[in-house]
C-alpha cells in the first residue's frame, strides 16, 4: 500500500489553490493601496468605517462556511454506523460552535477578549487539531 501525502494534489487542485492566493493577495495589495494614503481625520475615520464594516461582513461570512462545513459533517454523519458516525458529529458539532464563536466575536469585537471567548475558540481549534490527527492515522 503506498503513503499518500497530503500535498499530493492534481494540477487543477493546485490552479485553483493558486488562484484563490493571488485573488487574496489582491485584495489586500489594493486594501493597502486605498488606507496608505490618509490625509484628514474625516479620511481616517471614513477608512476605520470601512474596516469595521469589512471585519464585521468577513466574521458572518466566515461563520457562514464553517455552518456549511458543519452540515456536510453532520449529512456525512447520517450515511456512517460506529465510530465513524461519532466522529463525524463530533466534527459537525465543533465546526457549528467555531462558527457561533464568530457571530459572538462581531459583538466583543475581538476574539481574544472576553477570556472565555478565547477559551471556546481555542478548544475548538483544538478539536479540530485532534479531529485531523484521528483522520490521518485513521486513513493509513
Amino acid at each position: 500500500m503506498s503513503k499518500k501525502s497530503i500535498w499530493a494534489m492534481t494540477p487543477g487542485a493546485w490552479v485553483r489553490l493558486s488562484l484563490f492566493l493571488l485573488i487574496v493577495a489582491g485584495f489586500w495589495i489594493g486594501a493597502w493601496l486605498s488606507f496608505a494614503d490618509v490625509e484628514s481625520p474625516e479620511k481616517v475615520a471614513a477608512a476605520a468605517n470601512i474596516l469595521q464594516a469589512i471585519y464585521e461582513r468577513g466574521n458572518y461570512i466566515e461563520a457562514a462556511i464553517w455552518s456549511i462545513f458543519a452540515g456536510a459533517f453532520a449529512v456525512r454523519a447520517t450515511q456512517k454506523f460506529g465510530r465513524d458516525r461519532l466522529w463525524l458529529m463530533i466534527a459537525a458539532l465543533t465546526f457549528f460552535f467555531f462558527g457561533l464563536s464568530d457571530i459572538v466575536e462581531v459583538g466583543t469585537g475581538a476574539w481574544w477578549r472576553p477570556w472565555w471567548l478565547f477559551l471556546w475558540k481555542a478548544s475548538c481549534v483544538t478539536s479540530m487539531v485532534g479531529l485531523l490527527i484521528n483522520y490521518l492515522r485513521r486513513s493509513k
